[in-house]
Order: structure tokens, then sequence, then C-alpha cells
């Protein structure tokens, strides 16, 4: 996949200017009696996503059901729901992996309302004339900052380090000095820890096993290695960088080490919004997340993204990682109707105005959707990833859609709690990772062929 910036992606998202034809349906015209089923691929936004539901059904009487998978069960619940009389007609893939083993049930999109929407063939997958998925979500994801902690930090007489300003922590180096001195100053600071909780319980590692690992893939592979094709060899070159910042993550946090088994991305993510910490390594997604914490005590202006550092040459020209990650399919073993029914939903989401107010406002997504031209957008991490990309610093594609399975990643993800833990030598978690992508590789290859 060719590298896109996030400059591209705000820009295609918010400022298009060619609306394509829009769809308009009420409860007089509707003609479907059954059910629309989405599976949605995000539990963020779950709640979200029957706001989105209820809205739909109001304006048509067309009945809208969203199930929500579990955190890092995606595809688990796709495949039990695929064979029962609950089986979504819009399902979601996250990369190459689901591509080839869903692709039979995706339905040809190319005649639709949605793809006339999308003015770049970058944000389809096709097999010939056949549009199989549709991108939907444009997302950014390296280390969220709280200004203001950090500004204290900044000006106060008692720092031990040089640097002043976020501008200066575009290398591992400086970011490691200033996060261990920011600890020594915990009290005056007013924080619990430099970081929020580094969440390694099962289901809510994905930070770490599969996000993190953009960055030692990408420095292994380079940029132009294509994300939905066959997966590369792998030999963790740069393992120790991985380890640079993981362990800065874990002595500098809110919490011991020995604990992060028990800690969840929301419990992370509300350290962070209630001012507890300083850091947390997330995506633009996650700003509802912070906006919809209780007692929340960040302010809005103040929440900023910097890039992931881990101590490799040239770093300091990257900026965050830049992902089409998420793709909606219709499912072609539903009947014609609830297909048709379906693709009319997906249309009203992304043209009409109750939708786009629903997708910018609620869902916070950043879509490829001309469209969507006129959406009013206030999640701040949006604006701060086009903040770093218009200071010229080099986006990092989504590499880590070629992690060879989700039995890698959670096996990894287990290895990686164990280390946390001190239950397993990081050596031994490097080869273990390794020796796995091997297998998993052969497999995952093998069947995309």
């Amino acid at each position: 996949m060719k590298k896109r910036t996030i400059s591209l992606l705000l820009t295609m998202a918010m400022a298009a200017t060619t609306m394509a034809g829009c769809i308009t349906v009420n409860a007089e015209e509707a003609s479907f009696d059954g059910t629309i089923r989405w599976l949605n691929y995000k539990p963020e936004v779950a709640d979200q996503m029957n706001d989105v539901a209820a809205a739909y059904t109001a304006e048509t009487g067309i009945d809208v059901k969203v199930e929500t998978a579990a955190s890092g069960q995606y595809e688990a619940t796709l495949t039990a729901r695929m064979d029962s009389s609950e089986a979504p007609s819009i399902f979601i893939i996250d990369g190459g992996n689901m591509l080839t083993t869903w692709k039979d049930y995706m339905a040809d999109l190319s005649g639709t309302e949605l793809y006339s929407y999308v003015d770049n063939e970058a944000y389809v997958k096709k097999d010939g004339d056949k549009v199989e998925c549709i991108c939907y979500v444009l997302e950014h994801w390296g280390i969220i900052v709280n200004k203001a902690i950090m500004e204290k930090y900044f000006t106060s007489e008692n720092k031990s380090t040089e640097y002043t300003s976020l501008d200066d922590l575009y290398t591992f180096d400086a970011l490691k000095a200033v996060v261990e001195d920011m600890t020594s100053m915990k009290e005056e600071l007013g924080i619990e820890g430099v970081f929020g909780s580094t969440s390694l319980k099962a289901g809510d590692d994905w930070r770490y096993q599969t996000h993190l690992m953009n960055l030692p893939t990408y420095w292994e592979w380079g940029a132009d290695v294509d994300t939905f094709g066959t997966i590369p060899e792998f030999t963790f070159e740069y393992a120790e960088n991985f380890k640079n910042i993981l362990d800065l993550y874990l002595n500098n946090s809110v919490i011991e080490p020995k604990l992060v088994g028990t800690k969840t991305v929301d419990d992370s993510m509300a350290e962070f919004a209630l001012g507890k910490c300083a850091m947390i390594q997330n995506g633009d997604w996650a700003w509802s997340t912070i906006a919809n914490t209780e007692g929340k005590a960040v302010a809005d202006e103040d929440v900023c993204f910097i890039p992931i550092t881990t101590g490799v040459e040239g770093e300091e020209n990257m900026g965050l990682s830049a992902a089409t990650t998420l793709w909606l399919c219709v499912n072609n073993q539903v009947s014609e109707e609830e297909q048709a029914a379906a693709e009319d939903f997906l249309a009203w989401l992304f043209s009409s105005e109750t939708g786009k107010k629903l997708v910018s406002e609620e869902l916070q997504l950043v879509t490829p959707f001309t469209s969507m031209a006129g959406a009013v957008y206030t999640n701040a991490l949006f604006a701060s990833a086009s903040e770093i990309e218009a200071a010229g610093k080099t986006s990092y594609p989504p590499i880590c859609n070629l992690l060879p399975s989700q039995t890698w990643k959670d096996n990894f993800g287990a290895n990686l709690l164990m280390y946390a833990q001190g239950q397993m030598e990081w050596d031994d978690v490097v080869s273990a990772a390794v020796d796995e992508w091997a297998v998993e590789r052969e497999y995952t290859n093998a069947a995309k062929e």
C-alpha cells in the first residue's frame, strides 16, 4: 500500500467540495420489513452505534440492530454469527487476512450509492470489477498528551532537562529524559504517573501487540510493502526498540508493572481524562471516551498527539501511524432485499444530515466519502494529526495489517504480559514471536494463494 499522508486523509474527509447524490429515506418509502444487522468492530463507540440504529429506525421505520463484538473477539464473533439466524447484514474486515477469509461473503458494492461517494480507488478493494469492500474510517495513532501538564513541567524551575516544548520530543532519547524527569516530579505536577496504565489484560492488549508493532515492522520492511499482500518473513530486527518504549510505559506509569494484567483500555483512558497521567498511547478514536468520561479534568484544547519514538535513526522525521484499517462489507448470504436495505442504510449514514452529524459528532469518524463534505468535527486529535503532517513529518503506513493472525497477536500479547510481570525474559518473548510468526505466516500465506 502506498504511503498516504495525514493531510490527504483529512482533506478528503473534511474539505471535499463535490457532493455525491444523496438518498432520502422516510417511513412512507420504507419497504423492507426485516432487520438490518451490523456487527460493530469498535467497542469504544458501542453506545453511539446504538444511537445510529435508533435514529435510522425513527426516520424510516426500518429495524436496525447493532451487535458489538468484545475487544479482540471480532472475527470469532463474526464466525459464530455467519451461520446463525442473526447473521450480520453489514460486517467489517481489518486487513488482508480477513479479506482472504471472508471474500466469498462479500456482495458487489460497485453499483451502490456508497461507492459513488468514493473518489479515490485506494479506499476500495476489488476483485476484477467487483467492489468487495470500502474503507469507512481513516485513523491515526501515537502518544496522546495533556498539554497543560506538559507545560507545567516545561516551565518548572525544578526540571532537570533542557527541553522546553513538545516539539522537542521527536526522538526517544528526548522523550525518555523528559518522562523520567517527570516521574521524579509527580507530586509537583499533580499526577500519579506520566503514562496511563499499560493494559495487557487479554482482549485489551491490542495497543501493544498490534498498534505498537507498526513501528518495528515498518523499520524492518520499509514503507512500500503491500499491506493486503503476502506476509513477509519477520526477524524482529527492531525488538530492542520495541522494548525501549514498552519499558518506558511500564516503569513510568500510574500502576506497578505487575498490575498491567488487571487493567483495560477504558481504565487507562479514564486515567488520562481525569488528569492522573500526562500521556497515553492510543488513537484518535479515543476522543469520544476522553470527552465522555465523568469528571473529565483535561480541557479539550489541551489534548494533542506526539509520535511514538523507539530510538531508531531517522525517527525525528516521522509522525503518527495513519491507517485505512476498517472496511465495510455487505453480506451476500442474506436475502437480496436485506442486502439492498443494508446498502440504503449505509448511504443514509454517510450522506443524510442526520447520518453525517452522527458520524462526525457521535462516532467521531474521519471517512474518505465526498458526501461528508461540510460535516463538523470536534475531535481535537484530528486537528493535531493534521498539524504534525503540516510540520513535514512522514506518516507510518498501517504495516501492522500484515501481522499473520489473531493467534499470533494474542500469544504475543500474553508474552508481553508475562514479561511485564517478570515471568518471562525479553529474549524469550522475541524468539517466541519470531518462531510463531514463521508458522502463522506459512498457514496464512497458503490461504491467500
